[in-house]
């Protein structure tokens, strides 16, 4: 009993304690819950959060990594030493290939010069006659053609020869007359009458013959009336034949005679620049005057003479130059003018020119030297646009002058300029390989350019090939990576 009472009283007591847990689990469990469901709600946004950092950190850093890319890609394109490109691409590039060569070196040589007129495209207006100077139409500094008229001249020589041709004019005139005259011969006398005697012979003749074949004549009289005949024939072949030809010839020498006299004067007249027109026979004109023309088109350089001045033949009067081209004469020091060449390039700057140059060619090294400054001329012909050379202008000469070898095939190897390529930091040219399509990335040093060519100091043997033409594609293709991809986009457009 007392075991069922002990154990009533645990069972009462653990009926009871429940009863008290849980009114005070229902009193407690709202907080309880609450702190729960902060905690999950801080896990999840804390989650969240992560999820975006880790989303933006893959984001932001793959553009990073290709901004990094492409920097470094424009930077530095590449650093491939070999380029392959397919078949069907390689036919639409044309490629050209050439050979490095060698030619003697080359350094630069800076002289300075002056301006000088062109003395080929100069001429001096010079007067063949002596007299005065009646009036000028041009002034220093003009332009004019050739065959204007520079100035008027007043010749005594001049008039005395017009006065000769208008004698030899008349004289040729009446020679001619005279000639035609004494070729009628029907106004001949003495031929006439001989013309008369022969046909009168010739009848008797044709008369004497009828009758002898009738039988009615006699033989004696047909020979006399032959004999009558020829001797006519005879009288008038010698009037015609030896007087009018005498005659003839003589009026035919006299019209010759005046007839060269008359060339003979024009000529003269034309060598001494006066015109041949109506000035020769008008007495109403002063023929003493003579125009001076200019020979060549060009600008008046020089004027030595006003109107009213005497002059002397052969005294220049003006000088007129042809400015399109200009000579610089460079000073050449004696130790270096073995190095240039006739017909070696030459740079021309001033400050005239700004920063721009003019391009020419060496075309005469003076043999002699300057005893007092050791120095020999060089002249280079230059065009001269704008006419912005002025004669007299001090000038910066660059030559490209050769320097000597010291042996046999030395010298500098040099390649077409258009072979080379930048790619970033680096100085590359194609090398063709043995199989069609590759082609290998060589980087070379480079020295300058002369007349299109590259000079080749580092990267290339004298017999290696390179490629020019299809070069820059090449280039494209290997800056991009994309071997022909671009071919095959444009086909397909």
């Amino acid at each position: 009993m007392e075991k069922d009472t002990d154990a009533s009283e645990r069972t009462g007591n653990n009926d009871t304690q429940p009863t008290a847990q849980h009114a005070q689990r229902r009193y407690v469990e709202p907080t309880s819950l609450r702190n729960r469901y902060i905690a999950i709600g801080t896990v999840a946004v804390l989650a969240v959060i992560a999820l975006l950092a880790l989303l933006a950190f893959i984001i932001f850093g793959s553009r990073e990594k290709d901004n990094e890319t492409e920097v470094q890609t424009e930077e530095q394109p590449t650093t491939t030493n070999e380029l392959v490109v397919r078949a069907e691409a390689l036919s639409a590039l044309k490629i050209e290939i050439v050979g490095v060569t060698q030619r003697p070196a080359v350094a630069p040589l800076q002289v300075t010069g002056t301006i000088e007129v062109n003395q080929q495209q100069t001429q001096t207006v010079t007067p063949l006659v002596g007299g005065r100077v009646e009036r000028v139409y041009v002034a220093l500094g003009d332009r004019v053609r050739a065959g204007a008229i520079l100035a008027t001249l007043a010749s005594p020589q001049i008039a005395e020869l017009r006065g000769n041709l208008r004698t030899a004019q008349t004289r040729l005139s009446l020679a001619q007359r005279n000639l035609s005259r004494v070729q009628r011969a029907e106004n001949r006398v003495a031929v006439i009458q001989a013309k008369a005697k022969l046909d009168e012979a010739e009848a008797t003749l044709r008369r004497v013959r009828r009758l002898v074949d009738l039988g009615a004549g006699a033989g004696k009289d047909l020979i006399a009336a032959e004999a009558a005949y020829k001797t006519a024939k005879a009288d008038y072949d010698f009037q015609s034949n030896i007087a009018l030809s005498r005659e003839v010839q003589q009026a035919q020498a006299e019209f010759e005679t005046a007839q060269a006299e008359v060339a003979q004067l024009r000529q003269s007249l034309g060598a001494l620049g006066a015109p041949i027109n109506q000035a020769e026979v008008d007495d109403r004109r002063d023929i003493s005057l003579i125009p001076l023309r200019a020979p060549v088109s060009g600008a008046v350089t020089e004027r030595f003479v006003n109107a009213g001045a005497g002059l002397e033949a052969g005294k220049p009067l003006f000088t007129i130059a042809n400015l399109s081209s200009m000579w610089v004469i460079a000073n050449v020091p004696e130790a270096q003018v073995g190095l240039l060449r006739v017909g070696a390039p030459a740079e021309i700057r001033s400050a005239a020119l700004g920063k721009s140059a003019i391009a020419g060619r060496i075309n005469y090294i003076d043999p002699q030297l300057n005893e007092e400054t050791r120095t020999a001329r060089v002249r280079v012909e230059v065009p001269n646009p704008g006419e912005r050379l002025k004669v007299g202008m001090f000038i910066e000469v660059n030559f490209q002058a050769g320097v000597a070898e010291t042996e046999p095939g030395s010298g500098e190897l040099v390649i077409p300029a258009d072979a080379v390529h930048r790619l970033g930091d680096r100085t590359v040219v194609f090398l063709p390989k043995n199989e069609a399509g590759h082609f290998e990335v060589r980087d070379v040093q480079i020295d300058g350019e002369v007349e299109g060519y590259s000079r080749v100091t580092n990267g290339l043997s004298l017999g290696d090939r390179v490629v020019t033409k299809g070069g820059f594609t090449l280039k494209s293709l290997l800056m991009k990576g994309q071997f022909g991809e671009d071919d095959e986009e444009e086909q397909k457009q």
